[in-house]
């Protein structure tokens, strides 16, 4: 690598790969690592470090020991691996339950992310990253993540040498045969456990199937933009919508509809009608008014 550190704005951080039955050679792996730059920042933002190329069997426990320990840098929060689902896990819906006390209303679109998070129980008792892959490292402040990419860049000049995984070995599941041999096993999970994600996937499942008919049922009593309700067929809102959702509606309704009045034009005509007929009448009355003046100054004779 000669004297260069440094290839596009990204810092080269060497790693030595250990020998292996597999392979007897050492081998080294480059990773290049800069402050985190995307094109829409966040809260994060100031304190991730954007890291490329990083090893096939990286975990979050390698990137916490290599920056805290190895390097005796900063302390990492978490990690974001490229295209690597979370592995948050997902409240029970009796939480959820808990939870719309508090709240006026769950969405049904809210309801839809909690059911695309729940998942069968993994195969894989270890996640590996694709060749070459991406990873942002948040640090638990923005001087942690200076201070990591710094120790990275003086450990490069300086030649350390810094071994991929050294002392996180018996925190990790194995690697090689071993791993197959647990995923065979994974492949047949615990019925209860297979029969609670199932149970809690049905839940949450029908609760979203309830969120859109009321939602559909809510729209429909919407007037469109000409004013009109359509009819359908389906439930009516009483039975698919609480008592607030009804009056809420209504007095939405009564918004809408209080520039409607004139909204026909015959209903226009009418009223234009209606008032020059009140004029004409009025004309008439004062009309009649100013001659029986008249005849009443003609019979009264002056003193």
């Amino acid at each position: 690598m000669g004297k260069d550190f440094e290839i596009a704005g990204f810092s080269i951080l060497p790693l030595q790969f250990p020998s292996t039955p597999a392979y007897a050679k050492p081998a080294t792996h480059y990773l290049y690592l800069r402050a985190h730059e995307p094109r829409i920042p966040d809260a994060d933002t100031p304190r991730s470090m954007f890291v490329v190329n990083v090893p096939v069997d990286t975990t979050e426990t390698h990137l916490r020991h290599l920056f805290g320990t190895q390097l005796s840098a900063g302390r990492v929060v978490r990690v974001e691996f490229e295209a690597v689902q979370s592995t948050k896990k997902i409240a029970a819906p009796q939480a959820n339950i808990a939870m719309s006390k508090k709240r006026k209303r769950v969405t049904a679109d809210e309801l839809q992310a909690q059911l695309d998070d729940i998942e069968l129980p993994s195969t894989w008792d270890r996640q590996l990253q694709k060749s070459g892959a991406r990873a942002v490292v948040v640090f638990a402040d923005k001087p942690s993540m200076e201070a990591s990419l710094k120790a990275a860049r003086k450990a490069a000049k300086k030649e350390t040498r810094i071994v991929w995984g050294e002392g996180v070995e018996d925190r990790l599941p194995s690697l090689g045969l071993q791993r197959y041999l647990n995923h065979d096993q994974l492949r047949y999970p615990d019925r209860a456990e297979l029969l609670r994600t199932v149970n809690d996937y049905m839940t949450v499942f029908s609760q979203v199937a309830e969120a859109r008919k009321r939602e559909e049922a809510r729209k429909a009593q919407e007037p469109d933009e000409d004013g009109f309700i359509t009819v359908t067929s389906g439930p009516k809102l009483a039975a698919a919508a609480h008592e607030d959702e009804a009056r809420e509606l209504i007095e939405k309704q009564k918004q809408k509809s209080q520039g409607l009045e004139d909204f026909y034009r015959f209903q226009s005509r009418e009223k234009r009608k209606e008032k020059q007929n009140q004029l004409l009448k009025k004309f008439d009355d004062d009309k009649r008014k100013l001659a029986d003046m008249k005849k009443r100054k003609g019979k009264i004779a002056p003193e």
